[in-house]
């Protein structure tokens, strides 16, 4: 990040002594974004990006994570991942929680890391009140989201948190995976946007761990949310504009009770009364994440076909929520509003019915 100095020892895992609450240490593994523009060239970003052995080394270790309970300090990540990752545990000041973290202990010459992301899960099992995985694709660019993501992981009582390590302008060359209709295109360090960034991979274990489980993702009580934020022009009309990764179509509207309805109801009770919670069928905003990949894989799309196929509504779960915002809408003073319609939206996980406020 510009202005921000770092010195030789300075890496994504010194945030882990250094700040005092969980959305210090996001704001902090922020700083160590890949920032825009910083590959000059695509050599340069591809001497950064993981081996075949090492991305699945880092699926494996994102795996391990959401399996931990009250080992993390016992937790070793893959052999192929040693001099890059680590687990380290965080604990929260002034929280009865603690955290266990996945982050990258290295840095190059500039002063970043390879910038593949950071994951973030309760130390405990029990402390994961709510089925809900956050995750923040677009650092220093959708501005507040780091933050914001960090603040309803921990508020709501979520599973997991996974925030990008790459500016999506790191490098101004086209995503080979995406192709837009009009000419401005969607860029190869976009995790939105190209399965080849690891923001993608590590989605993938999120949402494979999860469905490994007996109960899988139930729409009562599970989600993947992936939060954005929209410039000041963009879908003005719009404080928050939500998708499931589909265009307007009779799947917003149907009786089937999808988590983005619950949400939206909640949220409208939550937030000022001026304010517009839009769906598709109720707005003209594009931003209806039809090309994300993350999203397109969570709707059933096999991975091999995320960069060429979109679901059709018959497959789209609602497992997957897309959330756009205005800068009001990611304000700190906001926090406790989303986590209270969040909590109003998902049920408890059985084992931590008496945790919930």
């Amino acid at each position: 990040m510009k202005g921000v100095l770092f010195y030789e020892h300075d890496t994504p895992a010194s945030c882990i002594p250094k700040s005092q609450d969980l959305i210090s240490l996001a704001s902090c593994l922020d700083d160590f974004t890949v920032p825009h523009r910083y590959y000059s060239t695509l050599e340069m970003y591809q001497a950064t990006q993981p081996t075949l052995e090492q991305r699945n080394a880092w699926r494996s270790a994102v795996v391990s994570l959401l399996s931990v309970d009250g080992n993390c300090s016992a937790l070793n990540v893959p052999p192929a991942l040693e001099e890059i990752y680590s687990f380290r545990t965080f604990p929260a000041g002034g929280s009865r929680k603690t955290y266990c973290v996945l982050l990258e202990h290295s840095v190059d010459s500039g002063g970043y890391p390879r910038g593949w992301g950071s994951v973030i899960v309760p130390e405990f099992q029990a402390t994961a009140t709510y089925t809900a995985h956050f995750s923040a694709p677009h650092p220093q660019y959708d501005l507040g989201t780091v933050e914001q993501a960090a603040a309803l992981f921990e508020l709501v009582g979520a599973k997991s948190l996974l925030i990008a390590g790459r500016a999506r302008t790191a490098l101004m060359e086209p995503s080979p995976c995406i192709i837009p209709r009009g000419s401005q295109p969607y860029y190869v360090t976009d995790p939105a946007h190209n399965k080849l960034e690891p923001f993608f991979d590590a989605a993938v274990a999120i949402y494979e761990w999860q469905h490994a489980q007996s109960k899988g993702c139930p729409s009562s009580s599970c989600a993947f949310l992936q939060l954005h934020g929209k410039g000041g022009t963009t879908c003005s009309s719009d404080q928050v504009f939500m998708s499931s990764g589909l265009r307007n179509n009779s799947w917003y509207t149907n009786p089937t009770d999808h988590p983005i309805k619950r949400l939206k109801r909640n949220l409208q009770h939550a937030f000022p009364p001026k304010w517009n919670i839009s769906l598709p069928s109720e707005s003209t905003c594009g931003l209806t994440a039809t090309t994300n990949v993350v999203g397109r894989y969570t709707n059933g799309i096999p991975e091999s076909q995320v960069c060429s196929s979109s679901p059709t509504p018959s497959q789209v779960t609602g497992e997957f929520i897309h959330i756009e915002q205005a800068t009001s809408s990611r304000s700190r003073d906001v926090y406790e509003l989303w986590a209270r319609a969040l909590r109003q939206t998902f049920q408890p996980t059985p084992s931590a019915n008496s945790n919930v406020r």
